[in-house]
């Protein structure tokens, strides 16, 4: 096992195919098969289902995936703190995330200050919100983005964009969207606690004055969360971002208007110039970035 086959399957998992992967990661797609297959007997099972058409992660990828992508964050982490520690003219700036984050937004607000600054990476650090909180108080991140659970202010915050959720289950439905009073019966389906995603779903079933039913098992990502709900395990509440084009699914409304979940950065009050004018850019990009996401 090594790094380059698990860029493979992150890559392959991402775009859904093998040409476009392998063109993702500059090699051959016989290279990226090969790669892909070695892993695959090194672990015991099959990574992906391969059709002549479609390629898509099997129960087994789905549960591993998440691993992989740590075990590539944490790569680029030990490399850029090495850099740093090596070339005194690099800045490393940490930003810590949610896993709930739309990943294009990440991408097109950091990559948009990263363009005009040069000598500066940026480091995407991907945990649960209680690590979140703590390395950012520890001063080991210098900023995190995260979903707003409850309405407390935070001085210290900016809120970056909302996303509006979406309701799936097993069974077929004409209508396009879903009344948040309609669906207080179900039984859902959870992640852990640590995204915060659970929370909020409890919060939004809690609204409608009813306990909230929940399947024992939890489902170790939001891939396996919509099939599981898809499958007819349970009922599940998800980001549009997070729900793959296959999966079908209605939108959450309350009293006809859209749902939504709200994403903020926190940080701590500090005299950080590079925080500072990283702040300013996106104030001043958010609209852009958010019209880019849209």
């Amino acid at each position: 096992m090594n790094f380059t086959q698990l860029r493979f399957v992150t890559a392959t998992a991402k775009l859904e195919s093998f040409t476009k992967a392998a063109n993702f990661c500059y090699v051959t797609q016989p290279t990226l098969s090969n790669g892909i297959a070695k892993l695959e007997d090194e672990l015991g099972d099959k990574l992906f289902e391969r059709t002549t058409r479609t390629v898509h992660l099997t129960q087994f990828g789905k549960s591993l995936l998440p691993t992989m992508q740590a075990i590539l964050n944490l790569e680029k982490s030990l490399l850029l703190e090495a850099k740093e520690h090596t070339d005194p003219q690099m800045q490393v700036f940490k930003i810590g995330i949610s896993p709930l984050l739309n990943t294009k937004f990440i991408a097109l607000l950091t990559n948009s200050y990263k363009e005009l600054n040069t000598g500066l990476e940026i480091l995407l650090i991907e945990d649960n919100l209680k690590s979140l909180d703590s390395k950012l108080n520890s001063g080991e991140l210098d900023i995190i983005f995260v979903p707003v659970i409850n309405k407390k202010s935070i001085k210290t915050s900016l809120a970056l964009y909302e996303e509006e959720l979406f309701f799936i289950e097993n069974d077929p439905h004409e209508k396009s969207s879903i009344q948040i009073k309609d669906i207080r019966d179900r039984t859902f389906v959870m992640v852990p606690d640590s995204c915060g995603l659970s929370d909020i779903t409890r919060s939004l079933i809690s609204t409608s004055r009813s306990d909230v039913k929940e399947y024992e098992g939890k489902a170790l990502s939001y891939q396996v969360l919509a099939d599981w709900a898809s499958n007819g395990l349970g009922s599940a509440i998800l980001p549009k971002s997070k729900i793959l084009p296959h999966i079908a699914k209605q939108q959450l409304c309350a009293s006809s208007k859209p749902v939504t979940i709200l994403f903020q950065a926190v940080w701590l009050p500090q005299n950080n110039k590079t925080l500072k004018n990283m702040l300013t850019h996106f104030e001043k990009n958010l609209d852009t970035i958010n019209q880019g996401i849209a």
